[in-house]
């Protein structure tokens, strides 16, 4: 990240205790969510389930959790970094 990269986490930020580490240190202006699929899950509240973008809904629930602020910045900040890491504006 102090070299300009962004990282990406998916579905796995909603249980693992090692994924929500990273998400805590990491910088929220660098950072994606994605779905990482196709992938089946093992664990709630994905368990049996294979990858669907709807996931990403729970990602940023779960960035927005560790990172104590509302879902909706979280949210906010994350489609900012899409936009400018795709220079694709959203409407």
């Amino acid at each position: 990240m102090d070299r300009g990269y962004f990282i990406t986490e998916g579905p796995s930020t909603v249980y693992s205790v090692g994924i929500r580490e990273v998400v805590e240190k990491a910088r929220l202006t660098q950072f994606l969510t994605e779905t990482d699929g196709p992938v089946s899950y093992y664990k709630p509240p994905f368990k049996g389930q294979l990858t669907k973008p709807s996931f990403v809904r729970n990602v940023v629930e779960a960035v927005a959790q560790i990172k104590k602020m509302p879902v909706e910045d979280a949210a906010a900040q994350i489609a900012e970094n899409f936009q400018t890491l795709f220079n694709i504006k959203l409407s």
